[in-house]
């Protein structure tokens, strides 16, 4: 059974994207996100909480086995084979932060999760570069990779959804310091081991070849998009959203 679920790499047929695994996946996957936003969209402070703090248990967890997995089968070669340095994987510490901290460290955690989670989950659901391309569906990696981004895009709806405040630009401010720290914190590693960590040194399994072809032309150049497109189309996307669903309430009140 642990070999089914946890077998190296490319030792069985990877789901691959936009293949029927994957399409089937993503549809099952959307529509539990539907359910859950549907069964708490009217939650208290408290309910919410809650359930981020619970997120926060699981997928610490559930990360913590991946990197287990990754050690075991020798899969350290660089750190980002295992180093959860990521646009998405600051949801793990964003969890942390949003259900227990205070001050700055809420608002750190808050930021990240209205304004990055629902596009930076939505992006990976519909282009999974990483996992379900070396693995099939049913392996831990790619159930994990799924149910992380699932759960992502789950909670930037609900927050989006309960809009308890107005866009400022202190969320900006905080937004995008806790982007251009992690990237600075990157590329200073890959710099210095060679690694990929935020996939700032080159792209992975992006299905557009002019980014990847840019990649290799001029290196500073895609890197420096990375970051403008972490820093700025995530947030974008949920300002624009928010403004729409104001709209809509105040049409149909």
């Amino acid at each position: 059974m642990l070999n089914f679920f946890f077998s190296p790499e490319n030792t069985n047929t990877a789901c691959g994207m936009f293949t029927v695994p994957h399409i089937v996946s993503l549809i099952l996957c959307l529509i539990l996100v539907g359910l859950c936003v549907f069964f708490s969209k009217n939650l208290t402070d408290c309910g919410i909480k809650k359930i981020i703090r619970i997120l926060s248990v699981v997928f610490t967890v559930m990360e913590i086995i991946k990197i287990v997995y990754k050690i075991c089968y020798g899969y350290t070669e660089f750190l980002d084979y295992y180093l959860p340095i990521s646009f998405c994987s600051l949801f793990i510490p964003s969890l942390w932060l949003c259900g227990y901290g205070k001050g700055l460290a809420y608002r750190i955690g808050y930021a990240f999760i209205r304004y990055g989670c629902s596009v930076g989950g939505l992006a990976f659901l519909i282009v999974p570069a990483t996992s379900l391309m070396m693995h099939p569906i049913y392996h831990y990696l790619s159930i994990h990779s799924m149910l992380f981004h699932s759960a992502m895009l789950y909670l930037g709806v609900i927050f989006l959804i309960r809009r308890e405040k107005s866009f400022t630009k202190k969320d900006f401010l905080t937004y995008s310091a806790l982007i251009l720290t992690t990237c600075f914190i990157a590329i200073t590693l890959n710099l210095l081991t060679g690694s990929n960590l935020m996939l700032l040194a080159f792209p992975v399994n992006i299905p557009v070849e002019i980014v990847n072809t840019a990649a290799k032309s001029i290196p500073a150049l895609y890197t420096a998009c990375a970051i403008i497109v972490y820093t700025l189309i995530p947030f974008g996307v949920s300002v624009v959203s928010e403004k729409i669903a104001n709209k809509i309430k105040k049409a149909s009140s």
